[in-house]
């Protein structure tokens, strides 16, 4: 595949053997693989020196920056035509993302985003605060921009590269997602949806996404809704 793998990574010394152990398994095995540690403090960064196989690239970054930033360093290696991110955890399936590249390939309209869709898991109740939290921004970026995505949030975007280079990210967090989302948006680039598998953790189990993101979020996607000078 014509495509670039980035993995951001913070402080998962339980789940980082087990995701590169996976993508080495998945059928993603002939993408480049981009490990972004972003200063981790709890024993990652030494598991991805001893478990990253060559020719993968690695990366890490002296302090913590956010997941966004994170990203943007990977890119800077990148030298495929399409990107995509992976978390370093077990929520998302590898094996997915052949399906979202060959989406993208077999799309008439050019360029052109493609998202991978959670289910909804509101059969979950300890779920509906973050259901309803990316609910609520994703009917706010459809009053903003007149376009619908339902699950704004979801890790997997794949993205060509010269588009995610050109839309220019400002954010250094998770707020990235809707920033990402909201100027695809307002240049005009289709966004395509499949379902995807989710596996979702806990906060005990170490997920990182905290509830004032819903509130920077919510003010990125306003702000840029406010001043729609993006043109790709």
């Amino acid at each position: 595949m014509n495509l670039s793998i980035i993995i951001p990574v913070y402080n998962e010394r339980d789940f980082i053997v087990s995701v590169i152990h996976r993508l080495e398994q998945s059928n993603c095995q002939d993408c480049q693989l981009i490990f972004v540690d972003d200063g981790s403090t709890d024993g990652t960064r030494e598991l991805l020196e001893q478990h990253v196989p060559e020719p993968c690239e690695r990366i890490f970054l002296p302090v913590n920056r956010g997941k966004t930033a994170a990203v943007m360093a990977g890119l800077e290696l990148a030298t495929r035509d399409w990107i995509i991110i992976q978390d370093a955890d077990l929520e998302y399936d590898p094996n997915d993302i052949l399906r979202l590249y060959q989406r993208a390939e077999s799309s008439i309209e050019q360029p052109v985003a493609v998202y991978g869709r959670r289910p909804s898991c509101w059969w979950q109740p300890s779920r509906w605060p973050f259901v309803l939290g990316v609910l609520t921004i994703d009917i706010w970026l459809w009053i903003l921009f007149r376009q619908w995505v339902r699950d704004h949030a979801s890790c997997y975007k794949l993205l060509p590269r010269q588009v995610i280079n050109e839309i220019g990210l400002q954010s250094t967090g998770f707020e990235g997602c809707v920033e990402i989302t909201a100027k695809l948006m307002a240049g005009g680039i289709p966004i395509l949806q499949i379902p995807i598998s989710y596996t979702p953790r806990s906060y005990r189990e170490g997920k990182k996404l905290l509830a004032r993101y819903w509130f920077t979020a919510l003010r990125t996607a306003w702000q840029l809704g406010r001043f729609d000078t993006i043109r790709i």
